[in-house]
């Protein structure tokens, strides 16, 4: 692929599905962590877009690679120390700057279970919030349709259980 083509479809997958990635960053790092994260995962579809060859859908090929990416960045963060107090400054932060801080609290609390889910579990949940059908979704990750609705009851219950010990926590503070 031409640098200039390549350069043209990047720019416009990145204006459509930019916010996928930001959903996949947000389910896989914490705070302090998602830009360093967004960064390569913009990285892997900049060096993975020579091999897309249109035999799927943009944003199936895109979140391919930005899972892979996610599940090898993930595996290579073990435990960064910074992570709490930069987490924290994120949140002081992000909460001066909304204009609504329940719906930031909200929205913390749903990613920080998110991130706790089983990785299989994550994804299935994360391409669901984006409207991904049943059918892609088992497609990328080999299994039926209807494995992918049970997995998503499932996750959806777990997520439910996770967010409620997270506001006891909170309520505890």
């Amino acid at each position: 692929m031409m640098d200039a083509g390549r350069e043209a479809m990047f720019r416009q997958w990145m204006r459509e599905h930019l916010t996928l990635l930001h959903r996949i960053a947000r389910g896989f790092a914490h705070p302090a962590d998602q830009p360093d994260l967004m960064q390569e995962l913009m990285l892997a579809v900049w060096r993975a877009l020579p091999a897309f060859r249109g035999d799927s859908q943009p944003v199936t090929f895109i979140y391919r690679v930005a899972h892979n990416r996610a599940l090898t960045w993930q595996g290579s963060q073990g435990g960064k120390a910074r992570r709490d107090a930069d987490a924290a400054a994120e949140a002081m932060r992000r909460h001066a700057l909304s204009a609504d801080p329940d719906e930031v609290r909200m929205l913390d609390r749903l990613y920080a279970a998110i991130r706790q889910l089983p990785t299989l579990d994550r994804s299935i949940l994360l391409l669901s919030l984006d409207g991904v059908p049943y059918r892609d979704i088992g497609q990328m990750h080999d299994l039926s349709e209807s494995n992918v609705g049970v997995r998503l009851t499932r996750a959806k219950a777990r997520l439910t259980g996770i967010i409620s010990q997270i506001e006891a926590q909170e309520e505890e503070k």
